[in-house]
């Protein structure tokens, strides 16, 4: 028996062609329930921007997941105003629960804007139940700034002065005005001082930093660094070449770092995508510090450095971590002194690399104190130099050492 489609024919068709589109559109039907349930339960979302727009920096992502108490952002603003910040706010409250964004029409509730010292339109402050500040903008970066400063008690970066070190206030491309105020940012003031009036750090002191100095400490000086570290204190030093300083290379030794007299010479061809000059080595060998780790594909540069050594004794109660390297096609000129004009390498004389150009170090404190003395040395001061600190991730790189060394893990991380 001949079987018959009963689909064949012109009134056939039809009836085919509507099965399939009512097929089809239960389909997609059901594709687009199964997507907003996925989304629903899982409350996630993608960035596909190519510089992630729509993105929390891995630092604030990082500051936000470890809130241990609610936080309000107020957006004190005129109503038709508010569209233009939901975008980054949704952001913010998405990370975690901690975060309740809560926008007041200024015109609307003046007490509520009042309460807050609100003055302009677009203000926005961040609050706890008994303390609150102002960020500084509506950038991601200020409302982010604004929680740091709300959680970290104010802390004091002291600039030892006195040997022709940085300066903090100047705005020319060797000065260190950009860097201040990254430090304010993070909640930190600035302070300078001079240890050859007063034999002394201050009590107040978070840390202490020496920029690049043009001549030696006495030994009196350096004596009051030790003291200060040893007891649990935290100092940064920033040692440019060209300059003889046996008294800071001597603190050093003894904590099993040697200061080479060299300047550091890099002809990594990869550095000539960024045009930076040999005397400029680009970093991309990183240790397992975790001040890099957040950093480990990016690019930092080391303008003018020296090399140091790390000892291979054991030291009682000292230990040291290389962080940054130069690559195996940089050497060290030994002996450098700025009144050269060329340079090529000397086999059994100079430095041949991959070379240290930053470390850091722990010290055992005092029993009485059971306080954890830390140090960082870099080769150069030039990379929170006005002219340098943008460069790909020396920001990141420099304000991670100072997170670092006030033990402020959480701010370890890339910024906004």
């Amino acid at each position: 028996m001949a079987f018959k489609n009963p689909f064949a024919g012109r009134g056939g068709r039809r009836v085919l062609e509507g099965l399939n589109f009512a097929v089809y559109t239960l389909i997609v039907v059901a594709i687009l329930t199964l997507a907003n349930w996925f989304v629903s339960r899982h409350d996630q979302s993608w960035d596909l921007t190519p510089n992630k727009r729509y993105s929390l920096a891995p630092q604030t992502v990082k500051l936000l997941k470890g809130l241990n108490q609610d936080v309000t952002i107020y957006v004190f603003d005129r109503e038709r105003s508010f569209g233009q910040r939901r975008d980054l706010l949704n952001m913010f409250s998405s990370a975690t629960r901690r975060i309740n964004v809560q926008y007041v029409d200024v015109d609307r509730q003046p007490t509520l804007a009042k309460e807050y010292g609100v003055r302009t339109y677009g203000t926005i402050v961040v609050a706890t139940a008994d303390r609150h500040f102002e960020a500084q903008s509506d950038t991601e970066e200020a409302i982010s700034n604004a929680m740091i400063r709300l959680f970290k008690g104010q802390r004091t970066a002291c600039f030892i002065s006195g040997h022709g070190e940085r300066d903090l206030d100047s705005s020319e491309r060797i000065g260190y005005s950009k860097v201040k105020k990254e430090f304010e940012n993070e909640n930190y003031q600035t302070s300078t001082v001079t240890l050859m009036q007063k034999m002394e750090i201050p009590s107040d002191c978070s840390m202490v930093i020496v920029a690049g100095p043009k001549n030696d400490y006495l030994p009196q000086e350096v004596d009051t660094i030790r003291k200060y570290v040893a007891g649990g204190g935290r100092a940064m030093f920033m040692l440019d070449p060209g300059v003889d300083l046996p008294e800071l290379s001597k603190l050093l030794a003894d904590w099993n770092v040697t200061v080479r007299n060299d300047l550091v010479i890099d002809e990594n061809p990869v550095a000539q995508i960024f045009g930076t000059e040999p005397t400029m080595p680009l970093i991309l060998k990183y240790g397992s510090s975790p001040i890099v780790q957040p950093i480990a594909r990016e690019a930092s540069l080391f303008p003018f450095t020296r090399s140091f050594a790390v000892g291979k004794d054991y030291k009682a109660g000292v230990t040291t971590d290389s962080f940054c390297e130069t690559s195996e096609a940089s050497f060290g000129v030994a002996d450098f002194n700025p009144k050269m004009r060329q340079v090529t390498f000397r086999a059994g004389k100079d430095f041949k690399g991959p070379l240290t150009v930053g470390l850091s170090g722990t010290l055992s404190g005092e029993p009485e104190k059971k306080a954890e003395g830390r140090f960082i040395a870099l080769g150069t001061s030039f990379i929170p130099a006005n002219a340098f600190l943008g460069f790909q991730a020396n920001r990141d790189l420099f304000m991670n050492m100072v997170n670092w060394l006030s033990a402020d893990v959480d701010l370890i991380s890339v910024r906004p």
